[in-house]
């Protein structure tokens, strides 16, 4: 037998309200639903589609570092060498427009001849970290005459960062090119060659009885080349002027260099050191590792170039006459640490995971004249390493 319910007629429009209730709310949240969907698709598209420019400027140092914890820390590593991507031609415009509009970089008294005391401040691998600005803030407490940074100035795809950052000295300088200011791009190059009005890598200049060279270990330099020859004929000239006292050489390879991320210029030191021994080079500033290390007076051994023989095996009193020559790696500016894993015998010093730079002092008195060299650690200026070099004034006129 089958039994028939009977349903009110009330029951049954109930239960047809609940039902189009029911239906209603599915409509609804399947509309909420696309509707949300299409949104975040848009959002995301429009990510995607967005320019990605490079934030100069604001202390962006840790681009193409590894290292998790950024270059602020003092812990990072160098930055892999590989061309960075360039920004698109109208931003390249505005930041040529962006320096050299504000700035003649430079140095404004090159060729002064002056017998006057002086100091000039070197320190390599920058950035733009806080770090770098710090290096700079303590530079300029030194108020130096002069300052030559010692290569890789900055890691940014532009050379703007650095620029804006180094600006308080902007008619004082003489850069040496590292490799991040030669291998990230044509444009990054010109960039700093319009900046400083340079046609070569490679260059000299006098002041107050010095004579610069500033090498670029990263154009050709064998005994065939340009840059050779130049700097064979500007030693000869500058050791024969009798109002040149000191020659100084700055290089952003290293000549020698204890163990550390980056080996010795073994082919460089072999062809240079020989000449610079010749012609009386008093100092060669290097950056690339990022640590301190400075040797005794060396000169070149040519039985074997990567062992030099010390002249003089005190840390500091050196006879410019007859000792020979000082090398000093300065890649402290900022741009991270590089450990060292040993030390050579002809290290009179190395210093590891300080920040700083090197400041050198000419004083003149009668009948010798003096290079004092002092390294400030970034934090409260402390000395890490000082030495002097004493020898006779050439010609000692009174001016």
């Amino acid at each position: 037998m089958v039994k028939i319910v009977r349903v009110s007629k009330f029951e049954l429009s109930r239960y047809f309200i609940i039902e189009r209730k029911i239906i209603t709310c599915i409509l609804v949240l399947s509309t909420i639903l696309i509707i949300s969907t299409n949104i975040l698709r848009d959002y995301d598209q429009s990510l995607f589609a967005a320019p990605n420019k490079d934030d100069s400027g604001k202390g962006r140092g840790n681009e193409g570092n590894d290292d998790k914890k950024g270059r602020d820390e003092g812990k990072g590593n160098e930055p892999r060498e590989e061309p960075r991507d360039q920004d698109g031609d109208e931003d390249e415009d505005k930041v040529d427009q962006d320096v050299n509009l504000n700035f003649n970089y430079g140095f404004e008294d090159e060729g002064n001849n002056e017998r006057k005391n002086f100091n000039f401040v070197a320190a390599g691998d920058f950035g733009c970290s806080q770090n770098t600005k710090n290096i700079i803030s303590n530079m300029m407490d030194r108020r130096p005459e002069l300052v030559l940074p010692l290569g890789d100035l900055s890691v940014d795809n532009t050379a703007t960062c650095w620029l804006d950052l180094i600006s308080p000295f902007y008619d004082k300088l003489q850069i040496t090119f590292g490799y991040h200011d030669v291998k990230n791009g044509e444009t990054k190059l010109n960039q700093y060659k319009k900046a400083f009005d340079l046609d070569e890598l490679y260059y000299s200049f006098d002041y107050r009885h010095v004579h610069f060279i500033v090498m670029s270990t990263l154009s050709d330099f064998n005994v065939t080349s340009d840059q050779y020859k130049f700097i064979e004929h500007d030693l000869k000239i500058a050791s024969e002027n009798e109002d040149i006292d000191w020659i100084v050489v700055t290089s952003y390879g290293p000549f020698y260099t204890s163990p550390s991320a980056h080996p010795a210029k073994n082919d460089i030191r072999n062809i240079y050191h020989p000449l610079f021994d010749r012609y009386g080079v008093d100092l060669v500033l290097q950056g690339h590792n990022h640590n301190y290390q400075r040797t005794y007076p060396i000169t070149f051994n040519a039985n074997k170039g990567s062992n030099p023989t010390v002249t003089n095996a005190f840390t500091t009193g050196y006879n410019g006459n007859t000792d020979g020559i000082v090398y000093a790696v300065v890649g402290t500016a900022g741009e991270g640490f590089h450990p060292l894993e040993g030390r050579q015998p002809y290290m009179a010093t190395q210093i590891e995971g300080k920040f700083g730079f090197l400041d050198v002092e000419i004083s003149n008195g009668n009948p010798h004249t003096n290079m004092t060299g002092t390294f400030y650690e970034n934090t409260d200026n402390n000395v890490q390493d000082y030495f002097t070099i004493e020898k006779e004034i050439r010609n000692n006129v009174t001016e």
